[in-house]
């Protein structure tokens, strides 16, 4: 019996043992997984680069236009104007205006050019707003409506008026917004570029609905960096597209073929900046591998000169 109870308490340390060794090697291997980069959010570095707000004050009637710092003309009058109450509006108001024409401006703002994840092309996309007494006024029903136009030297018979909706995305059908009108939802061509009459007010985007099948996405990845902060953009030169890729870390669909224009901002905590960039034709759903590297405005801003 003592032997019994001898080899059964050696058998018994030998378990404890072994498991101590597992556990010990397992917490080994734990603690050599490298540790990823880290980043704050870059939003402060890209608010302090985009485009101002544009103010003007309207304190009487006028033959027009308002025109922008990039060209934008405005049409507006304060007889289609009124507080979202109803109420009418009096002179003085204010209008505000943003014009983002390039990719670096769309991008800077975060801005981007997909409705619904469809992608559009797009030749530009500006916010227009009136105010009166810091009330943001809305057009009145159908048929008011104000008047744009926006420079382009080689305007298309095809572009849409799109409506920005949820600060990020588009739509070409006003009725989904509440708002009811009979205007052309298409652009005019004029020889100072594309001319439209809209009927809200708010972000407008001269774009056509530019997805197609087959078409894939881009999912992003990284052994060395902590992808969580990071802003990430895909640019589609052929279409001028700028897509904002979500926390989810894949694109939306790509139409197969495209050539497209990766690039990533991220920003650490000490407030250096870093960038990724790459450039590929998208011909089947692909995972783009991220490594971040230091970089400084001057080369960033080149960079997204030169989409």
């Amino acid at each position: 019996m003592n032997k019994i109870k001898t080899i059964s308490l050696a058998s018994f340390l030998l378990i404890v043992m072994s498991t101590i060794i597992i556990i010990g090697c397992s917490k080994e291997r734990v603690q050599q997984q490298p540790t990823l980069n880290t980043y704050n959010s870059p939003n402060t570095y890209l608010d302090s680069k985009k485009q101002t707000e544009q103010e003007f004050d309207i304190d009487s009637t006028g033959s027009g236009p308002i025109v922008g710092n990039q060209g934008t003309k405005i049409w507006i009058g304060k007889q289609c104007l009124m507080f979202p109450n109803g109420d009418s509006v009096v002179y003085p108001f204010k209008i505000k205006l943003v014009e983002l024409y390039t990719p670096k401006d769309m991008i800077y703002y975060q801005m981007p050019t997909v409705a619904s994840g469809n992608i559009l092309e797009t030749d530009g996309e500006i916010r227009l707003r009136a105010f009166k007494n810091g009330t943001e006024l809305v057009l009145k029903p159908n048929p008011c409506y104000s008047q744009i136009e926006m420079p382009n030297a080689a305007p298309k018979n095809y572009m849409k008026v799109h409506y920005g909706f949820n600060n990020t995305n588009w739509t070409d059908n006003p009725a989904s917004l509440g708002v009811t009108s009979s205007l052309n939802p298409l652009f005019s061509q004029t020889s100072y570029g594309y001319l439209a009459q809209i009927a809200k007010l708010g972000w407008i985007n001269c774009g056509v609905n530019a997805a197609s099948s087959p078409s894939s996405a881009l999912t992003f990845t990284s052994s060395v960096d902590d992808l969580t902060n990071l802003a990430i953009f895909v640019y589609i030169p052929s279409k001028k597209t700028v897509m904002q890729v979500p926390a989810s870390l894949v694109s939306d669909q790509i139409p197969n073929g495209t050539n497209v224009k990766i690039v990533i901002i991220g920003v650490d905590a000490s407030g250096t900046l870093f960038s990724y960039d790459q450039q590929l034709t998208v011909n089947t759903n692909t995972q783009i591998d991220v490594t971040m590297v230091s970089t400084t405005d001057a080369t960033l801003t080149t960079l997204l000169n030169n989409l």
